[in-house]
């Protein structure tokens, strides 16, 4: 049949993993030269991505095959997926279907289809099934913007008896760990705020080192603000590894499924499912008791050959027992192939129905009793969507569907996480409404040192009614105002003072930590919001900076004195040892910079040494964004300049501080105040070497080239910790003028 231009149509029946196959199909056939036909009736190919589980879902498949012929005789219909290599199937579409083949064969299809023309009748008898990396590998051509399946293997080696897919999708096979993982970055870099592991069997994931709880692990070490949800498990492999590591961070969904498909042992024995109903009860107790507030949804079978009355009510009893959230209830149907097809279907059709009417009145009990609890609660939602009645619809972290009521619904909640103040309970749905989470704004600008900050700072001040409010770690200190750049005469602007926040705070004779900057810093910020102001945060202390926009839960533990004599004699490579023995995931997160910080790294283990651990809790969870639990929400404005403009900007602004401004009489003055030399080097790099050169420790040209150098080294840091910043999945919009920058904030703002 001649065809004169290849278009496609893709018609997916079944589970998430053929979705998974659908996307990755799609994409391979347009790399290849095919374009999608949106209307079914003009595609020149209509491939059918089948499933085998269900006789229901193989009847559509006939059914559809008819229509597509009527339509358009013309079209070429390729069947994929699960009854693809079923030799019954092959024979009842005779004549109307053209061409079977594994979907992991798709990329064999253009050579079938050669230079427009069926070349001929595709056997899969000429060609093995390979359902492994490479074709996993492919990238997909996803549906949508914010929820990805992503396969990591496909294949059973379970062989159930009553299951088909070991036969339709072979034995098993896992993509590479790396790969996963870099895929999934990808994902949380563009945005996807849901991910779905998937796999006949994922927890029976493993690639070399890597099994599945392993490879959890290292996702959820990935920045950013999404969550992870996985199908399907097998109980056989929910093993306590893979149950801490679900404990162990909110990343992971609330919510497991896992089939129990009988909850009698005989019926389980013939299924081949090598569990007992017990050892099910006892893995939900795990789960429940690890992960306090978890659902749990199930598969289950009625009318399996044989069972009887009484095994059927054993099944019965353990959904009373164990209560699940949801249930996919099945009536036995046999399939082709299987060892269950060889037991004898002695169950009447009216009796599975029965059966299925039982259990599914027992869920509908149990599952509205478990969502009674989230009467008047604020959940968390992905929104997915807005239906015809103008209410938001979505899923939560426990796989609750939630509808949303709201005043005026917006498309550009969808995609996006948000709240809703649960109003009604139904069995399998909950309803609310739209949690207003309208959050006072916050500008923050930030950048290196002799960026620029102030300035931008104090012109969007002016022209948006704004009051400045300092993030610069030595800016606090009373009489340290050249060396630290306060540059407090750029606060003036068309006969306007600016005003500011946490600068000349303390004496220089006075500590100043971490905690107090950040318990000041937002009285500040709700003093102006109070006043009507608009807030903007200016500096480049990176750790100040992330103390008030990531909210950061700082420990009061106290210094203690004889923790801190005995830690001062080792040097910071040893401090960072010790600290990455006690908590090796925190000591991994610091950046160069602290890790050589040994004023920073004693704190730490002091605080470790108090057992006031608050602060470690929250620091390693530095790369999880915590701006929904602040009441703010932040624009983030970054200045930043080629590394040549940069230096050039540093070492004039140095030759103005020290030749015009008086740099080096700021020190003397400070020192003649009682402030030490030793306190003075603890500043930073201006106080540390200008203090030296009136100590005779260096000359002055020795000095102007040191210190220069010193603060490009810097500044190169500072650069490398907002990289950082960013790549935890903090967003920052890098500016390089007053006009892009106002644009920015308009749209904030507004």
């Amino acid at each position: 049949m001649k065809i004169k231009k290849y278009t496609y149509y893709i018609l997916t029946i079944g589970c998430q993993m053929n979705i998974a196959d659908s996307e990755r199909l799609a994409a391979f056939l347009e790399k290849q030269g095919f374009s999608f036909e949106q209307d079914i009736k003009k595609a020149g190919v209509v491939i059918i991505n089948t499933c085998g589980v269900r006789q229901m879902a193989e009847d559509r498949v006939y059914g559809l095959v008819n229509t597509i012929k009527k339509n358009n005789p013309q079209t070429i219909i390729v069947i994929t997926g699960c009854l693809s290599r079923r030799e019954d199937v092959k024979k009842r579409l005779a004549g109307r279907a053209d061409i079977f083949i594994p979907t992991s064969e798709m990329m064999q299809l253009p050579k079938i289809l050669k230079g427009g023309v069926l070349a001929e009748k595709f056997s899969l008898e000429t060609n093995r099934l390979q359902q492994g990396e490479k074709y996993l590998s492919i990238a997909p051509k996803r549906n949508k913007s914010f929820s990805a399946n992503v396969p990591i293997g496909n294949g059973c080696d379970n062989f159930c008896s009553y299951c088909v897919v070991p036969y339709a999708r072979g034995r098993e096979v896992y993509r590479p760990a790396q790969e996963i993982v870099k895929e999934l970055k990808n994902l949380i870099k563009e945005g996807y705020k849901e991910i779905t592991l998937i796999a006949q069997n994922v927890n029976s994931y493993h690639d070399k080192s890597y099994n599945f709880p392993k490879l959890l692990k290292a996702i959820i070490k990935i920045p950013g603000d999404f969550w992870i949800r996985f199908v399907s498990s097998h109980p056989k492999d929910m093993s306590d590894e893979l149950i801490a590591v679900m404990a162990s961070s909110d990343k992971i969904c609330h919510h497991v499924h896992l089939a129990v498909q009988s909850g009698d042992d005989t019926i389980l024995k013939r299924m081949n499912r090598k569990y007992t109903a017990q050892h099910f009860e006892d893995l939900i107790a795990k789960l429940r008791k690890a992960k306090p507030g978890i659902a749990i949804t199930t598969d289950v079978i009625v009318g399996f050959p044989g069972e009887t009355k009484k095994q059927f009510e054993n099944t019965a009893k353990l959904f009373k027992r164990l209560k699940f959230d949801l249930a996919y209830i099945a009536q036995y149907s046999p399939r082709p192939g299987t060892a269950a097809a060889k037991m004898k279907d002695n169950i009447a059709p009216t009796e599975k129905k029965r059966r299925e009417e039982v259990i599914n009145d027992i869920l509908k009990e149990t599952a509205l009793e478990n969502n009674k609890k989230y009467l008047g609660q604020e959940l968390r939602v992905l929104i997915e969507g807005i239906n015809k009645r103008g209410k938001y619809y979505g899923k939560t972290s426990t796989y609750q569907t939630v509808l949303a009521k709201t005043k005026k619904a917006n498309q550009k909640l969808i995609g996006t996480f948000a709240k809703v103040k649960i109003s009604k309970v139904l069995p399998f749905a909950l309803e609310g409404d739209l949690v207003d989470e309208s959050k006072a704004k916050v500008l923050v600008i930030l950048g290196t040192t002799a960026a620029g900050k102030t300035k931008l700072g104090v012109n969007l001040a002016a022209k948006f009614n704004g009051e400045i409010i300092s993030a610069d770690s030595r800016q606090v200190y009373q009489g340290m105002d050249i060396g630290t750049g306060k540059d407090l005469q750029d606060y003036k602007i068309a006969n306007k003072k600016i005003k500011y926040h946490l600068i000349d705070v303390v004496s220089p004779k006075t500590k100043f930590d971490l905690a107090q900057y950040q318990k000041l810093a937002l009285q500040a910020i709700n003093d102006v919001l109070k006043r009507g102001k608009l807030p903007i945060i200016v500096g480049g202390s990176g750790l100040y900076l992330q103390a008030i926009v990531d909210n950061y839960q700082l420990s009061e533990a106290k210094p203690d004195l004889q923790v801190r004599a005995a830690l001062e004699k080792f040097s910071a490579a040893e401090l960072f040892a010790q600290l990455t023995k006690l908590k090796p995931e925190f000591a991994a997160r610091l950046n160069n910079s602290d890790k050589n910080n040994k004023r920073r790294l004693i704190r730490y283990l002091e605080i470790i040494k108090q057992e006031a651990a608050d602060l470690l809790k929250k620091e390693t969870k530095q790369t999880e964004l915590k701006e929904e639990t602040s009441p703010y929400s932040f624009l983030l404005l970054g200045i930043d300049w080629p590394d040549d403009i940069l230096r050039e900007r540093i070492f004039s602004r140095l030759h103005d501080r020290l030749e015009k401004e008086g740099m080096v009489q700021e020190v003397e003055r400070l020192q003649a105040a009682g402030v030490s030399w030793e306190r003075l080097m603890s500043f930073g790099l201006e106080y540390k070497f200008i203090s030296q050169y009136l100590l005779e420790k260096i000359d002055y040209e020795t000095m102007v080239e040191k210190l220069g150098t010193a603060i490009y080294r810097f500044a190169k840091r500072q650069k490398t910790w907002f990289k950082r910043w960013q790549k935890q999945g903090r967003k920052i919009t890098w500016v390089t003028n007053l006009k892009e920058a106002e644009k920015e904030l308009i749209n904030f703002l507004s």
